[in-house]
C-alpha cells in the first residue's frame, strides 16, 4: 500500500546501501549497471516524489516527467524492451526504504576478527 511517509525513511545512507546491493545484484548485466549508475546520479539531480508504489521523476534531458509503477515506465527505453534509469531509480527507492526499516548493525570490532570472520562480516552487511 502507498505511504506518504516512506520517503522521510529514504537517506543517502539507505540509498548508497540499496545502490550497493543493486550493483552487486546487476553485475553480469551491462545495462542494468548503466541504469543503476544513472538513476543514482539523476535521484540527486531530478525532483521526484515517491509514496511507496509509484516515482514520480522529472527526465533528466527534457520537461516530461515520467510515472514509473510496478507494471513500468513510460520513457522510450523501457517500451523498447531496454532497461531504464526510472525504473532502476524505483527500485533503488524500494530497496532504500525496505533497508531503512532494519534495525542497524551492531559495531564490530574488526581489530578482533580474523579474515574469515571480516569477510563474514562484509557479506552480512552488503548481501
Amino acid at each position: 500500500m502507498a505511504d506518504s511517509t516512506v520517503t522521510q525513511s529514504i537517506n543517502r545512507s539507505t540509498v548508497a546501501a540499496a545502490l550497493a546491493a543493486a550493483r552487486t545484484e546487476a553485475a553480469q548485466y551491462r545495462a542494468w549497471i548503466n541504469a543503476i549508475n544513472r538513476a543514482a546520479l539523476n535521484l540527486e539531480a531530478c525532483p521526484w516524489q515517491f509514496d511507496g508504489e509509484i516515482l514520480v521523476i522529472k527526465s533528466a534531458t527534457s520537461a516530461a516527467r515520467y510515472t514509473v509503477d510496478a507494471l513500468g515506465c513510460g520513457c522510450k527505453a523501457h517500451q523498447g524492451g531496454r532497461p531504464c534509469w526510472h525504473r532502476a531509480a524505483r527500485r533503488l527507492l524500494i530497496k532504500a526504504a525496505e533497508l531503512a526499516t532494519q534495525p542497524a548493525p551492531a559495531p564490530i570490532n574488526v581489530q578482533c576478527l580474523s579474515m574469515a570472520e571480516l569477510q563474514a562480516a562484509a557479506d552480512e552487511l552488503f548481501n
